[in-house]
Formats: C-alpha cells, structure tokens, sequence
C-alpha cells in the first residue's frame, strides 16, 4: 500500500555523524548551536527564523525512543556585516541530546510548516540502519552535514511503521476509506477474531500467487491487513471516544479508550504476521504445528512438519525445521535462540528493514537464519544479502524436507 513519497512529508534532510566536540560542546551549557554550513543554508534558507518548533528523539534498540520538544531558531550571527555572513542553528537544552555519544547518527529534517525532526541513534543499532535506509544517508562523517540523497521514495507500510517510529504521523491513502462499508458490511460493529479478519484482509487482494511469488503475497497481505485494520480502527475509535469528548471532557474515559486500542494495537501485530504465515503455508501444502509446546514453557511459533513428529525421538532431527515470525525485532531475536532444543539451526522470519550488521553477524554466529521478503534484500548491506534467506528459499527448504 502506497503512504505517498517521502518528500510528501519532509522538505529536506541532512545528516552528520556526531563528534566528541559536539557532544562536549552540548554538556557544558544549555546554549547549544551547529554552524549554519552549505546543507544546512540549502535546507532554511536566507532569512532567519525563529523559534521553529522541534521534536527531539533518540532511537535505540534496546528501549522506547526518547522524546523531548523545543524550539530551533536559524540566524545570521553577521546579519548586520555589510559583507560577510556566519549562519548558525541554535537547539535548546534537550533529553535526547543527553543521551546522545560519539559516532551516533544526527539526523536533521525539516517537517511541514517550519518543523523540525533532529534525530539521533546509537551508532551500530538497528535504528540507525533503518534510519540511514529511509533517508538514504551514504557516505554521512563527523565534519558538518550530508544532505539525504532521497525524497522520491515511495512509502510502504513497513516504511510507515519506521516514520512512526519518530513521531511522523502518515496519512492514510485516500482509497483506504473505500473498503470501510465492506468491513462494516462483513463484521458489523466490533471487530472479528484476528484469524477472521486476516484472511477477509487477504480475500480482497484477489487470487494469490503463492506458489510463484510468496515474497510479494506475503508483503501485500501484510500491508492490506495493516490499512484495512486502521481504517476499521479509526471508525470504531471515532464511535467509542464520541461520549468522552462532550462538552465536558471526560479525560479518564478518553484514556481508558485509547490504551485499550493501544493493546489491541500491539497484540494484534504479530498475531497477523502468524496468520499470514500459516496461509502461505497451507497454500503450498506445507506441513506445519503452530503455537505448539516444545520444552517446558518453549512454545515456538511455527514446527515442521509437526508437532508429533518433534516429540517423536526416532523422527530424523535433521528433517526438522523451527522458525520464529517477528515483524520487528530489536533485542528480542534473541528469544528464538531458547526455543525447540532439538533444532540446532534454527530460522526467524521479519518484515524489519535494514537489520544492524552487528544483530546479523550476531545471528549468524548462533546459527540462526533471517528470513526477509525478497523486496526488503535492498536495505540491507551486500554482505548481508548474500547470508539472507528469502521466503521462497525458506518454504523451498521445508518442502524438501517434507518429501525426503
């Protein structure tokens, strides 16, 4: 599904590593400035301008971002010199850029209407990576500002979930509201179980090509899902949190509303990738036990070509396959690695873009393959396509151990 181009939602980006001066320079006082160079006069401009309103953020792997809001102001210091000019931005006191090191990544986007987004990540992180792919940041060092080399990329549902990520509300696509009555139609006015409304998602993308092209059915249904489930939302968002906002505002009613779509929200995610997931395979006559225990309380996402077959200790292990579905995964890739014992080589599938080397070579190392959609291979570094495996690989590898 199509959120529009990026430039559609930033003006401009440019980017810098951050150096020890500027980390030095920013713990000493409160006043805190970048000189106004090449990429930074392109991006504002001439004139001055003062006090645009700014959000800060800083992205790591292992944590929630951290978000602080303050003001920029962009200004010749030489304004009045009858010939020279010395342009600087000034950024208030910050907790992001408290939490920011040397090497980190700064990313400097000017929104709509004079807003600006300045971003850091940790250096190595799976944020920064992603961040580097969204803006197309090459080449980025610590001496001034690299202007983003992307404006015309079109945005996707997984590039939505990173703008997301830093605070950038996406508009929904116009034809979105077109699949409202269907969906109301079809489930009236609460919504269905995650199964049921996964594979309506799926029903209106027409026939699937399972066979010929799983990458791309899998993403589709991903990104159909992820619409059709924030339109719904949104309608029944609108008829629950009507009563709260009256002419007295019920504060605590608006809370209660809105923390339970939040759950609903983020138990729903991976609930819809498993589904997904479960239609490729039962397309393709694969073999398979979901959500089933292994060990203790190991409870793997998906075993093949059973269940049995794994508590079976006379069933060759070297038939058996484990694969664990995240459509992100930050630190929690780890967890796959404490699932199944018997499967020694075992395989995680995502939707997440541009994965930090550091987690890949870690992955490798632990014997645990990654499994991406064909379409995300270009986020990701030369070295490490060469170690991806694709969803056709990966269905290819247990349809042959199905039949061995």
């Amino acid at each position: 599904m199509d959120y529009g181009v990026l430039g559609a939602y930033f003006d401009g980006a440019v980017a810098k590593t951050l150096a020890g001066v500027d980390i030095m320079g920013a713990n000493k006082s409160h006043q805190h400035e970048f000189n106004g160079v090449g990429p930074l006069r392109a991006l504002f401009g001439d004139d001055d301008i003062k006090g645009m309103r700014t959000t800060f953020a800083y992205l790591d792997d292992g944590a929630d971002p951290i978000f602080d809001h303050g003001y920029t102001t962009w200004y010749d210091a030489r304004r009045k010199h009858p010939t020279r000019t010395e342009y600087r931005l000034y950024y208030n006191d910050n907790a992001a850029m408290g939490m920011a090191r040397p090497g980190d990544l700064m990313v400097l986007a000017l929104h709509e209407a004079k807003e600006v987004v300045i971003l850091f990540a940790r250096a190595g992180s799976t944020a920064e990576s992603q961040v580097r792919w969204l803006f197309a940041l090459d080449g980025v060092g610590e001496k001034g500002f690299t202007p983003s080399a992307r404006e015309d990329m079109r945005i996707t549902s997984i590039a939505a979930r990173i703008l997301e990520s830093i605070g950038i509300e996406v508009s929904m696509p116009i034809a979105a509201e077109n699949f409202l009555d269907g969906m109301i139609e079809k489930f009236g006015e609460s919504f269905p179980k995650g199964a049921d409304f996964s594979a309506y998602s799926a029903s209106t993308l027409g026939k699937l090509d399972w066979t010929g092209d799983p990458d791309g059915c899998l993403v589709a249904c991903y990104e159909r899902e992820e619409m059709l489930f924030r339109v719904f939302e949104r309608h029944l968002l609108e008829r629950d949190l009507a009563p709260y906002l009256g002419s007295a505002l019920d504060v605590d009613g608006v809370l209660r509303t809105t923390m339970s779509a939040f759950q609903r929200r983020k138990s729903r995610a991976g609930t819809a990738f498993e589904n997904q997931l479960s239609m490729l395979f039962d397309a393709r006559g694969i073999r398979y036990s979901a959500q089933k225990y292994t060990e203790g309380k190991s409870k793997p996402d998906f075993i093949f070509p059973s269940i049995d077959d794994y508590h079976d200790p006379k069933f060759p292990v070297a038939r058996l396959t484990m694969l664990g579905a995240k459509t992100t995964i930050k630190e929690r890739w780890r967890q796959v690695l404490d699932e199944a014992d018997r499967i020694e080589d075992k395989h995680l599938v995502t939707l997440e873009p541009a994965v930090s080397e550091d987690y890949t070579r870690a992955m490798a190392k632990d014997r645990l393959s990654l499994v991406v959609p064909s379409s995300l291979f270009e986020t990701y570094t030369p070295a490490q396509r060469e170690w991806l495996m694709s969803v056709n690989d990966f269905c290819r590898l247990v349809e042959a151990r199905q039949h061995e």
